[in-house]
């Protein structure tokens, strides 16, 4: 006896009446996609957690750098730098008068960069817009016994009063201690023109000892509390060199290119 299809189909149906031919997909694959939906959905949201936690934490340190016409700090407020700088001006580097002797200088024979223009050493105080006090110490050793009648430093001024301090002082584990002399100075120029320096007496002189670290501080005073100057780095010496830092209220060491700076006497 010969089976048509029509009469394979009727068997077939007796044989398994439930049994149908699936048409579309699988239903566990289909059961697992709100699985992998839900999956998707939280690692996005992780993502996205993330990116804002970034966007959030470069704001955040981006505002607490401060800025001046084109001058910034860094984000830790140490280093100045002025964006928009050039050397404008140039002089020859320090000459001592007639009588008096070099004891240490670190600026530059080179006549358009007597020192680095648009780099430099925060100088601030309490009421700046730095928002904190900061100061420099550099330090040098005579090598031979001396009188110190002059100190020179590259010193810019940015905002608020236009003046500082500057002291000599004797050294103290490493960080500078006792004021052996200090004096003002006023009316710096812009930071960020090259090159002006301030220079002043330390009065009738200042004995210093052949072999002994000594300091050359730049702060700022209660006169001078909303100032930001930057005490402009040399670039005679362009290597990391150990240096004072102080960071509101304590000195603290740390390295870098030294400011530019010279001390003079007999």
């Amino acid at each position: 006896m010969r089976l048509t299809v029509a009469d394979r189909g009727e068997q077939l149906a007796a044989v398994a009446p439930n049994h149908r031919v699936p048409t579309t997909p699988d239903s566990s694959f289909n059961s697992a996609q709100p699985k992998f939906q839900k999956m998707e959905d939280k690692v996005v949201k992780k993502t996205l957690t993330l990116l804002s936690l970034v966007v959030f934490l470069f704001i955040t340190l981006t505002a607490m750098a401060a800025s001046k016409n084109g001058v910034v700090t860094s984000r830790d407020g140490r280093q100045t730098t002025a964006t928009n700088g050039a050397s404008k001006f140039y002089a020859p580097s320090y000459q001592p008068d007639a009588g008096d002797a070099v004891i240490y200088n670190n600026f530059s024979n080179y006549p358009l960069g007597v020192y680095w223009c648009c780099s430099g050493w925060t100088i601030s105080g309490p009421n700046s817009i730095v928002g904190a006090t900061y100061a420099d110490g550099m330090p040098f050793t005579p090598a031979a016994n001396a009188t110190v009648t002059k100190i020179v430093v590259a010193v810019g001024y940015v905002t608020g009063t236009n003046g500082a301090t500057v002291s000599l002082n004797a050294d103290s584990g490493n960080l500078p201690g006792a004021v052996i002399g200090k004096f003002d100075i006023a009316g710096l120029p812009p930071f960020g023109s090259c090159c002006a320096t301030e220079f002043k007496s330390s009065g009738k002189g200042a004995p210093i000892t052949a072999g002994t670290q000594y300091w050359v501080v730049v702060q700022t005073t209660a006169k001078t509390a909303d100032t930001w100057d930057a005490w402009n780095m040399n670039d005679t010496n362009q290597t990391t060199q150990p240096f004072a830092f102080f960071n509101n209220g304590s000195w603290v060491n740390t390295s870098g290119v030294l400011g530019a700076f010279a001390v003079v006497g007999h």
